[in-house]
This record gives structure tokens, sequence and C-alpha cells, in this order.
């Protein structure tokens, strides 16, 4: 295929995507799109299975699934079946690895159960929507290794296919039991409900085609690594609401190894024995238990194109082996285009597998002309007419012609001393505007293995580097940037961006490990290898900028006793030193800067009280600090005035006394609310004394007019600076 054949391809293939975002809407007869309008799903339809008769080609249990019309309806459904089953699933607000809090139950199948959840890291950033989708094993399944064994291989394929056209799978692990995976969450429908929104007649063929040359791509970029996907249906295939397609559930996919080291080891597990498929879809390779390969991926692609142009199973949903058992004839649907019904028929019926197509020469064959042999013979033979009426002049343009072979041949001379240039060139040359853009990738594609050679190389020696306690991971991002400029589709650049980022995030996250176990013991001005933790907040900032730390719960509730101690004995060294660790590590959430708030006007009381009680007596410089004075002991002293006015007896009386010396011994020397509150102590006793002496209790008057008395000596005799 020529350039410019690949680029008027390209460009029918990107005005198609656009005419089917547009109308995506209208897709089929309009009463019938109203009458099966489904709300657009997220990724609750990943694990769902189609319903069939004959289970016996099946190999882990069906799905539960009901087809849903709303999310509501989906998690009522979901949680109704749950209860009646006994079957466990996690509960709204579980957290799983500390970080991803579960929201609502979206979909479940034979193995595993769909949640949405919110990821506390994207949230803390600010993200605006920090969903995403967790993939748990359910849990009669955790016992059982094949099945683990299966969810982390899907896990570990799908992260190393970075494509458009494939779900993004962020993290998987196990927290406590609970087998993960973590993907994007989209929002969206599957093939399998387009279909059923396009009865009876299907979709026409320029927007189906659209749908198919995604899907294609995803095939051929995965093909390419070797991994079939085994389990291709319209349930697996998304189409979030930019019409971009998602292939996902890559749980029974299989790696080719096309290329085996002859001298390893091969292990002696049947992994394929475990495997799960959709019989309506499988290739008779699959449902007889062998390996699956990339026929089965076309086999399960031709089926999806059939019905996506006919709402029809090819083989009225029958599996290919029954089919054939039961002569099922193919029909060509009518909407159907001849250029590719061939290949689709040669996949559907040989069931030999030995047929040579690939997905990539299906993609060529979807986006051909189909133009009419009648008309390709007429322009034929017009052509050759032509060429009749004109060969005369031929020979006159002979002279021509060989000048421009000279030229044509110095041109190519030039091109091929610019392509045999040395490496450490080829950047200066692909930068020149004199370089023909043909020329310029032939160049790059020349040098290719030796350039991505020297960017690995400059990787190492940031790594390596000595003088640095952690690798350079910016310098190493920049060198990254800077190769996928002339190799933005390398393979082995992705694969050295996942192992940076993977080697960033294991950095950070031993750090964070360090510090929280620093804050859980609470010693917070303690050293390790030279470092504190101030040292160890900044190596994390300086890796990676405004990173998220966020402090464990024990050290967090560690800290917060810490604060209410150093607050209970008015120690203010101590508020100091927890204030500057509390505004590093603990100023995330409202709840600790109210902490932290309080605590600071506490510890400006306490110093403003230390102030004025350590200036000379004959000093006015600072002013008496009332407001301090309420803010640390306002509650006692409310209450000691509270006591004074209710009291109604001597004795009641003597136990304020007690309160007001016991408060006092707290100071250094007196301050005004001590003694104010002994002089109106003082004016009771009086009072009590003039109401016994008119009750002749003569002794009792005697003697409160004695505690009187103390009390205004005391008062008197108050060093007292207001």
């Amino acid at each position: 295929m020529s350039v410019d054949n690949e680029k008027k391809n390209t460009q029918e293939e990107k005005n198609d995507k656009t005419k089917f975002i547009a109308h995506s809407q209208k897709i089929g007869p309009e009463k019938n799109v109203e009458k099966s309008k489904i709300e657009p799903a997220s990724v609750k339809e990943i694990t769902k299975e189609d319903n069939i008769n004959d289970k016996s080609h099946t190999k882990r249990p069906e799905s539960k699934t009901a087809p849903p019309s709303t999310r509501t309806e989906v998690n009522t459904a979901v949680t109704e079946e749950n209860n009646a089953s006994g079957h466990q699933t996690l509960d709204k607000g579980h957290l799983v690895k500390n970080r991803y809090v579960i929201d609502s139950l979206i979909g479940h199948g034979g193995l595993c159960d769909v949640y949405r959840a919110k990821d506390k890291v994207l949230e803390s950033s600010g993200v605006a929507s920090p969903f995403v989708a967790l993939k748990v094993l359910q849990h009669e399944y955790i016992d059982q290794p094949e099945t683990a064994r299966m969810l982390i291989r899907e896990a570990q394929h799908t992260q190393t296919l970075s494509h458009p056209n494939i779900i993004r799978v962020f993290d998987f692990g196990v927290d406590n039991k609970i087998y993960f995976i973590v993907m994007e969450y989209l929002d969206g429908e599957t093939i399998e409900q387009l279909i059923q929104r396009s009865r009876p007649n299907g979709l026409a063929f320029p927007n189906a085609k659209v749908l198919l040359n995604q899907i294609l791509d995803a095939l051929i970029y995965a093909h390419s690594l070797d991994i079939v996907h085994a389990d291709l249906k319209p349930a697996n295939i998304m189409i979030d609401s930019a019409g971009t397609v998602k292939l996902l559930d890559f749980g029974v996919s299989k790696t080719e190894r096309l290329k085996q080291d002859q001298y390893a080891a091969k292990r002696k597990v049947d992994d394929h024995q475990v495997l799960g498929y959709t019989p309506n879809y499988a290739s008779l390779n699959i449902i007889s238990g062998n390996k699956p390969c990339r026929q089965d991926d076309l086999f399960a692609f031709a089926c999806m194109a059939y019905e996506l142009l006919s709402c029809k199973h090819p083989y009225n949903r029958t599996p290919i082996d029954l089919a054939k058992k039961n002569a099922i004839p193919l029909k060509k649907p009518s909407g159907f285009p001849n250029t590719l019904w061939p290949d689709i028929k040669t996949i559907l019926t040989d069931t030999s597998g030995q047929y040579k197509l690939s997905a990539q020469s299906l993609k060529q064959r979807l986006n051909q002309n189909n133009r009419s042999k009648y008309a390709i013979a007429a322009l034929i033979v017009l052509g050759l007419s032509t060429s009749l009426g004109i060969a005369y002049h031929l020979n006159s343009q002979i002279v021509q012609l060989e000048e421009a072979n000279r030229q044509l041949a110095h041109s190519l001379q030039t091109q091929q001393q610019i392509i045999n240039s040395q490496p450490e060139s080829v950047f200066e040359l692909s930068a020149s505007d004199t370089i023909h853009p043909v020329l310029r990738a032939g160049l790059l594609r020349h040098h290719k293995q030796t350039l991505l050679a020297t960017f690995e190389q400059q990787i190492d020696e940031i790594l390596n580097q000595s003088n640095n306690e952690y690798p350079d991971y910016d310098q190493v991002e920049s060198v990254l940037k800077h190769a996928a400029i002339y190799y933005p589709d390398s393979h082995k650049l992705e694969l050295l961006n996942l192992d940076m980022r993977s080697s960033k995030r294991s950095t950070l996250l031993s750090i964070e490990r360090h510090i929280n176990s620093v804050l859980e013991k609470g010693q917070y001005d303690a050293q390790q290898d030279g470092k504190s933790i101030v040292d160890l907040h900044n190596d994390l900032h300086s890796i990676q900028q405004n990173y998220p730390l966020t402090p464990s719960s024990l050290a967090t509730e560690v800290f917060y006793q810490n604060i209410d101690q150093a607050i209970e004995v008015k120690d203010s060294v101590r508020l100091t030193e927890l204030l500057a660790v509390g505004g590093t590590f603990f100023s995330t959430n409202e709840i600790s800067r109210k902490k932290l708030q309080n605590a600071r006007v506490f510890n400006e009381a306490v110093i403003a009280i230390d102030s004025w009680q350590k200036q000379p007596s004959n000093s006015d410089k600072v002013k008496y600090p009332s407001e301090a004075v309420i803010i640390l002991y306002g509650d006692r002293l409310s209450e000691i005035y509270q006591n004074l006015e209710k009291a109604a007896t001597v004795s009641a009386l003597d136990q304020v006394v007690v309160d007001i010396e016991e408060l006092a011994r707290e100071f250094p020397m007196d301050i005004p609310n001590i003694s104010d509150l002994r002089f109106q102590t003082a004016n009771k006793y009086l009072k009590f004394s003039d109401m016994l002496l008119k009750k002749r209790q003569s002794v009792s008057a005697r003697n409160a007019m004695k505690k009187a008395n103390e009390l205004l000596q005391q008062v008197d005799s108050t060093d007292f600076r207001g």
C-alpha cells in the first residue's frame, strides 16, 4: 500500500470515527432505538458472560450479572442476589491497601466482583473524578492458587499492554487475602449493548467500521507482543463516551512463545486447563482444550463483525463444534461488504486454523476501497487506448527522461550517504528542514538499535551516579521524553519508562514507610543513619515535588496524644517542637488543622504568661496577659466564681478558698484574678459573720470574721503588677 493510500485510509478512519461519535445515538431504526435505549454502563460489564444453553464448554461458572438498565438497578440487583445466595462482598467504605475506598458494587462474574472505588491519592491531589474500578477475587476462590494466578496474570498481561484501545491497569496486589486489580473507571456501553440497541438490521457499515478498526488496532498491538486475548466477546469490549473502544478482561489471555529459548527449561504447568471462555465466540481450537493462538481472537472478531452488521450470530448462538455437527449453514448478511466477506467466511468456516490471515491483513481488507470491477476494467481499456494515442510523443521525451534519471541517481546517492552517516549526527540531520520526511524516518529506523542503546546507556549512567543517594528520576524522565520524540512507538522505551516509574514509586513508598515508622513511635527528634524525620521529608519531595504523604492512622493518634500531654502540663518547649512536626506532616485534613491551631493558641498563652512572670517586679514593659490567663485557666476561674456565688454556708466558702489556693500554687506570684477571688470571698465571709451575729452565734461569727481578715491581708500583701 502506498503512502498516499495509507494517509487516505487514515483520514477516512478519522472521518468515520467523527461521524460515528456524532450519530452514535441514531444507529438503526429510530423506533427500535427508543424501545431498547439503555443508559451507558460503566466498567461493570467487564465480567458479564453470555447466557448459553450448553454449559459443558465453560470451564468456570457462568456470570450471574443480569443486563442492567441503570446503574442503580445494577447495584440493587447485585445486592439482592448476594443476600439471597450468601455471596460475600466488600461493604461500602471498606479500605483496600490503605488507599482505595469501596463506593459500590457494580458487577460480578464467575470469579471476581467489580467495585467502583475512590482512590485517596487521586482525591488528595485534586483530581475531578478520583474513581477507579476495583476487580476483586471472590472470597470462595482465595484459597485456590489457579484462580489467584489467573487474576495476577490478567494484571501483568494488561500492564504490559499500553494502547489507547486496551483498558489501563494501574495497580494490583493482595491486602489481607483480598486479591485485587485497579483499573481505569469507564463510563460507556458494551458492544453487546450496542448490538441489542441496533436491532433488527444492525449497524451501517461505515459506523461499524469505526469500531472494527479500533478492535483490530488493539489485536494488532497485543499480537505483536505475542499475547492473545482468548476470551474476546461483545461483553468484553466497551465504547466510552468519546467513542473510543476499550478491550477488557485479559484474565484468560496467554503469551505465545514464538521465539522461545531452545535451551530454557520448560515448565510442566498446564495453564490453559484453568482458562474460561464463552462458547458462542470460542473457536474449535479453544473448545477442544488446546493452547490459545492468534486465530482464536480472529474467530471471535469475525463473529462480532457478523453480529454488528446484522444483529445475528453467524451460527444462531450455537458453538462452532455443534454448528459443524448439525451442518448449520453460514449466510452472508446483506449489509456485509463484498471485499471483507471472503476473509470473514474463511475464518468462520476453516476449523483447521491454518489460514494465513492476521489482524493486520484484516484491517487492510476492511479499509480497502470497494470499486466496481466493471469500472476498473473500463479504466484499463481507456488507459490502453489513450496510451496508443500518445505513444508517438514518447520518443521526443527520451532525452528529458534520461536527464531526470541522472538527477534521480544523484539524489539517491546523496540520500544513501545520509543513511550511512554516523549515529551521533542523526539527531542533527533529522532536525534539518532540507531532509524529506520519508528519508528522515528511514534514517531514524536505520540507526534505531544504536540510538536506543545510547539512550539506555545515558539512563544507566544517571541511575549509577555515586554522588547522589537517590537516582535523579527527573533526569531519567527527561532522557525518556527526548527519546520518545524520535521513537514514540518504541516498546523498549515503554518498558524503560515503566521500570523507571516502578523504581521511583518503590523508593517513595520506602521513604514514606520509614517516616510513618518514626511518627508511629513518636520519636520526632530521633535520627537514623544521620537523618532526621525532616531530612526524610525533604528527600521525599526532592524525588517528587508535592508528594501526597498521608500519615498512618496510628501515627496521627500518637501525635494527638503528644499534643494533649504537652497541653496538660503546659510544656511550651514540647509544644513548639510538636507544632513544627505538625506543620510538616499533619496539616492535610481539617481535624488536624484545628488541633494544631488550638495548640498554637495555647502555646502562645503559656509563653505570654511566662514572659510576664519573668520581668522584674518594678517593670511595666509587659502588660498583664489577661487573655492568656483566660485561655489557660478560664474554665477553672469560671468554675470557682460560680461556686463562690452559689456558696450558702461557711463550709461551702471554705471549699472555695481551697480551690483558690490550689490554683494560686500554680503561679510563682499572684495574678489579679486570684486577688479578686480572695477579695470577693472575704466579703462573703463578712456577710455570713453579720448573719451569724444576728442569730446570736457569736463563735461562728468570729471564725467567719477571722477568715475574712486573713483573706484581706493576703490581698493587701500581694505584689501585683497590672
